[in-house]
């Protein structure tokens, strides 16, 4: 079990950001949680299941994806020295 698994598209808020990564191409893309629940069945799928649906968005590559969570969080530099 692992977090795939656990997880549902729909437990996820509208705003969360999936990255999308080719298995083969290495082509990179984002999606928006929201706009993959408008397809009906990745409603109530796991996030496994969404990652076995989806493809390459490259037309002559079609290859099998990986799926992560993007977490938006403000990196800030290291604010200190050496006294």
């Amino acid at each position: 079990m692992n977090w795939k698994t656990d997880l549902k598209l729909a437990d996820l808020d509208a705003a969360t950001r999936l990255e999308v990564t080719c298995k083969r191409c290495g082509l990179c893309r984002y999606e928006a949680s929201a706009a993959l629940m408008r397809d009906p069945e990745l409603t109530q799928a796991y996030l496994d299941e969404v990652e076995h649906t989806l493809r390459c968005s490259d037309r002559v590559c079609r290859g099998a994806v990986r799926v992560a969570l993007v977490h938006d969080s403000k990196t800030e530099g290291f604010v200190g020295g050496m006294a």
